[in-house]
């Protein structure tokens, strides 16, 4: 199986570990890491992990490009890349007495020459892949409309496709016939009913609100939902709505789970394992993602 993985939105990701962190003092880390990363490369590299042949398509640029390529290499990732003319940015995880911060650089805007060539990496490699996922923020700079093309393009083929985006974006592709959408609960939310709300809030009234939309969706484009809620059960939609446990676990960096879970239901579900089967199995590998160090990685 050849997984392709689009994510517009490349990031090198630092991650510190600390036996102590104090804001407004010097802290020494006890470990430290750098990995290829983002919602794309995080996946991508699960589907390796997994086994699986795996594919990225992005956009680089700056001094740092080779320093990118050779860390994909190293995660067994083949990265299909145009130049953005605009650097990589870099995020960083501080884990601490058992959480995580994150500290997010905003993405830098792509050249307006980057667009063509990424449109025709996409056709070639569409052409020898087996699933899309798609999934992440574009930086600033692409058409709206892109990830809808790239969407119906590969339904064109026959390909399962799997989105984990928000927004507009997620919108705009569901009229083509995605199979799944993987959003985690705080941008269903947003997406669907325009609320800001934490992926592991009450959701008691929430879930009466969002469950129409998520049947809604099933029945207008055929299209399952698995939605994500951190440390809680995923709710999915299909045919039937249905619930899928978490294994409560001590969570060392919860960074990538929910890419691992995107990652793995695609393999499982294009080897045609029922969905429920299927989330059940994901739900395991985001789990062993929740129990690394390292950002979407199983090992």
């Amino acid at each position: 199986m050849r997984v392709l993985t689009v994510c517009l939105n490349p990031t090198f990701q630092n991650t510190l570990l600390f036996s102590d962190f104090k804001i407004g003092e010097v802290n020494r880390a006890a470990e430290h890491y750098l990995d290829a990363s983002g919602k794309g490369m995080n996946t991508a590299r699960i589907v390796s992990q997994l086994g699986e042949e795996s594919m990225l398509l992005t956009h680089l640029g700056g001094p740092r490009v080779e320093e990118m390529l050779s860390l994909c290499k190293k995660d067994k990732v083949e990265i299909l890349w145009a130049d953005s003319h605009s650097e990589i940015r870099t995020c960083t995880t501080i884990l601490s007495d058992g959480k995580a911060t994150e500290l997010v650089e905003e993405p830098y805007p792509v050249d307006n020459s980057t667009e063509g060539p990424v449109r025709a990496l996409f056709s070639e490699a569409i052409h020898r892949s087996d699933a899309l996922i798609i999934c992440g923020t574009r930086a600033p700079g692409y058409s709206p409309n892109l990830y809808a093309d790239f969407v119906k393009e590969a339904k064109e083929r026959n390909l399962f496709v799997l989105l984990d985006l928000k927004g507009e974006d997620l919108k705009r592709c569901l009229p083509f016939g995605v199979d799944v959408i993987k959003p985690n609960l705080s941008e269903a939310a947003q997406t669907f009913l325009g609320l800001t709300v934490g992926e592991q809030e009450e959701t008691g009234e929430l879930e009466e609100k969002i469950k129409p939309i998520l049947k809604q969706i099933h029945q207008e484009h055929h299209t399952s939902t698995v939605l994500s809620r951190g440390s809680q059960e995923v709710w999915v939609q299909s045919a039937e709505f249905f619930c899928v446990p978490i294994e409560q676990v001590k969570a060392v960096n919860t960074i990538g789970c929910g890419d691992s879970l995107g990652a793995a239901l695609t393999v499982a579900l294009y080897k045609s394992t029922n969905l429920q089967q299927a989330v059940q199995y994901a739900t395991k590998i985001a789990t062993k993602n929740a129990k690394t160090v390292r950002p979407g990685t199983i090992f």
